[in-house]
């Protein structure tokens, strides 16, 4: 299913570090050193360069000191927990801050960074207590007003997040990293002039701010700009030839482009510079997909799942890499586990759903693609699946709603515009069919399905000549074995022998296993008289498909004209256990056991014949020679 999977691109969120407390130290226990004489004191406070390591080294010296008192103990928690944030250990810090807003209950500084730290941590509901603390403090602090943006966001209160940058480059109007933040919410809002604005502002600031170059061409992308999503890529490159992001993101631009050589490139080189870099290992397994190279894409997505196991997209991603490759087991539970990670993903249902339409377990489909629906009103794709669901079931009025609601939703959807034709066809409103099929082709002349189907439509008119043209066309844009196979069928009723016998030899070389072919074929040959390759045709379309009646019945037949009664009974047998409802069949049936001299067995197939269908002369023919009427009661 060829459907647009996209991912997520980075959007690369300068973090809004707290400014660091150089608060001087007083001694509590020592009169004679000053803070500033102390190496320790000049690391711990960041004075002085030094490692994290050294940092923490000096802070926890100074702490286990004995010598401060309360307020410069609290300044000393605070520039470990800093020092441990930047470190990576995000709990040790919060411990941290947390001691040092107990030995200070007014420490601004120390909330704004619990709160940040918090964050890092996803607990959004602490961070904005947190920060909410900070603010109150210290009302015109622009850094907490931008983090608190950045939990807003983070909440996906996109209003209220943008209210708080505002607030921040009020108070600082140079502030790039607040123009910075404010445009990524704004791209969340879809609001992509203001955020281009913003990141226009931030790069002025700032002219050498890859990661906003980087995320104003993520902006020209979504905006359908690929060619300026890929200059601002190309510029952040130049700034940090290191930035991983900015390779993944062109990479994702290449393959909208169409440029899939350049696009593994791009990610390639993404994976060098960050080896668990679980996106680009997702990306790439896109392109992989998209040249249908399965197996590559199933690597692909394996490495972003090993290194993140809780990316919805890379399980549904390979999940749909399975479908396509025919493991269905495999996708399923790759769907199963996407949509444990994502319950509220339209995208993940819609894709589970096609999986189980394809096993023919349209209820479970139904259900995935309703839930899609309800997630996302607005997925035209959703309803045209969730019609052909109902299609397959037969139930055509109700697919026939659903290609409606698709059309509304996006009037150019041709694929739409045939599977409501297929319903109208089905449901022997040949007409509306058409005009569907006309519609779904005014849109995408060369859409190979939209002819083949409208060529259905045109022979179930009975006019075999534009029939015939809408076959050249699909055979044209898309040579099946099926498009063959009707056009054979099709010249096959115009009496057009050899044109007919060409089109199935075409149709048989494309598919061995097509049985209608070969049952053409078969037809093909008995009107020749060649008897004994129509009855092989037959039989290996019954080799192909043993529940098939038609091919019993014209063995049958093939057989009858033969000679061979006792084999052409046989197969007559076996074509009306198959299908009951055929009057052809008990019709030769009849004329198989007249010959036999079974003449009470061939009234009664006569009349079994007559009785499905009242029209047909043969089996009234039959009665009339065998000197017997309908049955009783007609």
């Amino acid at each position: 299913m060829m459907s647009l999977r996209l991912l997520p691109f980075i959007a690369v969120r300068r973090a809004a570090l707290g400014l660091l407390a150089l608060a001087m130290l007083s001694p509590a226990l020592s009169p004679i050193a000053r803070a500033q004489d102390s190496p320790d004191e000049r690391r711990c406070t960041g004075q002085w360069r030094a490692s994290n390591e050294e940092r923490i080294a000096s802070c926890t010296a100074l702490l286990d000191s004995g010598r401060y008192q309360q307020p410069n103990l609290a300044i000393l928690h605070h520039d470990r927990g800093v020092a441990l944030r930047a470190k990576g250990d995000i709990g040790g810090a919060i411990n941290d801050f947390a001691e040092a807003i107990k030995l200070n209950p007014d420490y601004a500084r120390a909330y704004a960074d619990r709160g940040s730290a918090r964050l890092m941590q996803h607990n959004v509901s602490g961070a904005i207590a947190d920060l909410d603390a900070a603010i109150g403090l210290e009302p015109n602090d622009a850094g907490a007003l931008m983090t608190r943006g950045n939990a807003f966001d983070e909440k996906g209160d996109f209003d209220r997040a943008i209210a708080d940058y505002n607030d921040a480059i009020r108070l600082s109007p140079n502030y790039a990293a607040a123009y910075f933040n404010r445009g990524i919410t704004f791209r969340r809002k879809g609001d992509f002039e203001h955020a281009i604005a913003d990141y226009d502002q931030a790069i002025k600031l700032d002219p050498k701010n890859a990661s906003a170059l980087n995320n104003r061409g993520i902006v020209w992308f979504e905006k359908g700009d690929s060619d300026r999503a890929v200059a601002d890529y190309n510029q952040a490159l130049r700034l940090d030839p290191g930035l991983a992001a900015a390779y993944n993101n062109r990479g994702d631009a290449w393959r909208a482009k169409g440029d899939l050589t350049r696009a593994v490139e791009d990610f390639d080189h993404a994976i060098k510079l960050l080896p668990q870099f679980a996106l680009a290992y997702d990306n790439r397994g896109l392109v992989s997909y998209q040249k249908r190279d399965y197996d590559r894409a199933i690597a692909d997505f394996d490495a972003a799942i090993r290194f993140d196991p809780t990316n919805a997209e890379a399980y549904n991603n390979r999940g749909n890499a399975h479908d396509d490759k025919g493991e269905r087991n495999a996708a399923i539970a790759d769907y199963n586990e996407a949509v444990r990670l994502a319950p509220k993903n339209a995208r993940v249902y819609y894709d589970r759903g096609i999986a189980y339409r394809r096993d023919a377990d349209l209820d479970h489909a139904i259900a995935d693609l309703t839930e899609a629906l309800r997630l996302n009103p607005q997925h035209a794709g959703a309803y045209n699946e969730r019609g052909y669901a109902y299609y397959q079931k037969r139930d055509f009025d109700r697919a026939i709603t659903d290609y409606d609601a698709a059309i509304k939703l996006n009037p150019r959807f041709s694929v739409a515009y045939n599977n409501r034709g297929n319903a109208f066809d089905d449901k022997g409103d040949t007409d509306r069919a058409i005009t569907d099929y006309n519609e779904a082709l005014s849109i995408d002349p060369s859409y190979g399905s939209a002819f083949y189907n409208r060529g259905i439509a045109w022979r179930r008119k009975g006019d075999t000549d534009r029939a015939i043209a809408d076959y050249d066309q699909a055979i044209k844009l898309n040579p099946t074995a099926a498009a063959y196979n009707n056009r054979g069928s099709a010249w096959q009723a115009k009496n057009d022998n050899e044109h007919a016998m060409a089109d199935f030899e075409q149709a048989i070389k494309l598919d061995p296993r097509a049985a209608d072919a070969y049952i053409n074929r078969g037809n093909a040959k008995r009107e020749r008289l060649d008897l004994t390759g129509a009855v092989a045709d037959y039989t290996r379309a019954i080799e192909l498909a043993p529940q098939t009646a038609l091919a019993f019945y014209n063995r049958a037949w093939a057989r009858y004209l033969a000679g061979n009664t006792s084999e052409a009974l046989a197969d007559a047998d076996r074509a009306i256990a198959l299908n009951g409802r055929s009057a052809s069949a008990f019709s030769t049936r009849a004329l198989i056991r007249e010959r036999l001299a079974d003449n009470a067995g061939a009234i009664a197939d006569f009349r079994k014949a007559l009785e499905l269908d009242p029209t047909f002369q043969q089996p009234a023919e039959g009665l009339r020679r065998l000197k017997a009427g309908p049955a009783a009661g007609r």
